[in-house]
């Protein structure tokens, strides 16, 4: 079975991990995932102002292109899936938009493209998951972070409740883990403050895992490139603002998919976890 996908910028960058154990995990699952041929950025973040028609012109292309290839596309980073999402949803209720955008690409898009977020298809395809499953995570206490993005403005997302959601905390319970809830699971992590107010995205950041591990996390999962650098990269920072802090692991949701499917160690991506998760791992005999 093949599905087109589009992987966004960061995932050939700073997000690596997320896509070698995107492609791992579904290949396990007898699914090949066919990165749609000359894509290009989505935008990056969705334009405040709506009357911005510039700002659709690269979502409608890529929306375009894919629903040539395919009826969906998986998309696994938030950022791109909220752009993408967003787009979708204005194009549909502003067919005079759509109109005006089609006709300046020379495209002939008419949203009826789905756009899936894997977190989506694992859902959707539970029971073929389970059965595949070859290393139970069973034991390991895992947090699940959302983040901003995957959720809100709800009304153009629909992707889960935006105030108790729940596809995370399933989706990890189905490959053996124990799913911890917390307040603070979608709390925004600081995303682009990072540039600018390093110290707020530290602050916010810590309060994230203190809240996590309060409520019996031994690790994070997330899905956002922005939201893992800024809760991985920063505790070593977050360490000298907070010396009590102990780290924490934080795994890309697809690391954990893969471990579970039998993916072999050097397909997970894990070296480059700035905080390193082998301990964990080997303390629940999952390396």
């Amino acid at each position: 079975m093949n599905i087109p996908y589009y992987p966004g910028c960061t995932l050939y960058t700073k997000a690596k991990p997320l896509n070698t154990s995107m492609h791992a995990s579904f290949k396990a699952l007898d699914v090949e995932l066919l990165e749609s041929p000359h894509w290009y950025c989505c935008g990056t973040t969705f334009t405040l102002a709506r009357d911005n028609r510039m700002s659709l012109i690269a979502p409608l292309r890529i929306l375009a292109k894919a629903r040539q290839e395919g009826e969906q596309v998986i998309v696994p980073c938030s950022v791109c899936f909220n752009t993408l999402k967003r787009a979708q949803y204005i194009l549909k209720q502003e067919k005079d938009v759509l109109t005006i955008i089609n006709e300046h690409l020379e495209e002939s898009y008419d949203t009826s493209l789905k756009i899936v977020h894997p977190l989506e298809y694992f859902r959707d395809n539970k029971d073929q998951i389970k059965a595949k499953v070859k290393k139970e995570l069973k034991g390991m206490k895992i947090g699940c972070y959302y983040g901003c993005l995957l959720l809100r403005p709800y009304k153009e997302m629909q992707f889960d409740d935006p105030e108790s959601p729940s596809i995370f905390e399933d989706f990890i319970s189905n490959l053996g883990a124990t799913a911890i809830d917390f307040p603070m699971k979608v709390e925004c992590c600081g995303s682009y403050l990072l540039l600018n107010s390093l110290d707020a995205v530290i602050e916010a950041s810590y309060k994230i895992i203190r809240n996590a591990r309060g409520n019996g996390a031994e690790a994070l999962i997330t899905s956002c490139p922005m939201c893992h650098y800024n809760l991985d990269a920063l505790q070593s920072r977050i360490k000298k603002a907070h010396p009590e802090f102990n780290e924490m692991p934080v795994f890309y949701f697809t690391q954990l998919s893969a471990l579970a499917l039998g993916v072999d160690e050097k397909d997970l991506g894990l070296q480059q976890n700035k905080v390193p998760p082998h301990s964990l791992l080997k303390e629940y005999g999952l390396l």
